[in-house]
């Protein structure tokens, strides 16, 4: 990916961040940082994705222009967190899309629960499968299959589940 490096270095810079700084921020070492910034080792496209954060650039304006319109996430990098209650898979980590816009896949049982809680932005939610009482401000709204919800996630809010959920969550930074 020729180019990439440079404009890792270029955005670092502009950030004021040292190599060491930044390798600390995404989780890598700082030789390897600098290989990638030399462009003798690409990044792994979760590395990139945690980049593209950080350097508040979306990974469209760090990958060369040769290769953008197309990108694959490989199903075994994709970051997936699972209790024995739900799992929540990352599909578009933060910079893929937008630095500031994650979607998750989320899965849960029968009567699981998301406590109440509140996140730093907004959240738009699509269940295709299944059904629950998301509580929003003390009040209960029952969702079901192909019910779409958006709303401020700053204010508290749960979910609890009626029956097998699945649904696709786009967060957006505030």
């Amino acid at each position: 990916m020729e180019g990439l490096g440079e404009r890792i270095r270029k955005e670092r810079k502009t950030l004021g961040l040292t190599l060491e700084q930044l390798a600390k921020l995404v989780g890598t070492s700082k030789a390897q940082l600098q290989r990638i910034e030399r462009e003798k080792k690409s990044p792994s496209v979760a590395l990139l994705a945690e980049l593209s954060n950080i350097l508040r650039k979306s990974i469209d304006a760090l990958i060369p222009a040769e290769r953008k319109g197309f990108y694959k996430l490989d199903g075994m990098m994709q970051k997936l967190t699972k209790t024995p209650n739900f799992e929540m898979k990352t599909v578009a980590p933060f910079g893929l899309l937008s630095g500031d816009m994650v979607i998750n896949h989320f899965k849960s049982n029968t009567g699981s629960l998301v406590k109440p809680h509140q996140d730093k932005g907004y959240e738009c939610v699509y269940i295709f499968k299944g059904s629950c009482i998301f509580e929003y401000c003390g009040i209960q709204h029952k969702l079901k299959k192909g019910d779409v919800i958006y709303y401020d996630a700053r204010k508290i809010h749960s979910v609890k589940m009626l029956s097998p959920l699945e649904s696709i969550d786009i967060f957006i930074r505030a």
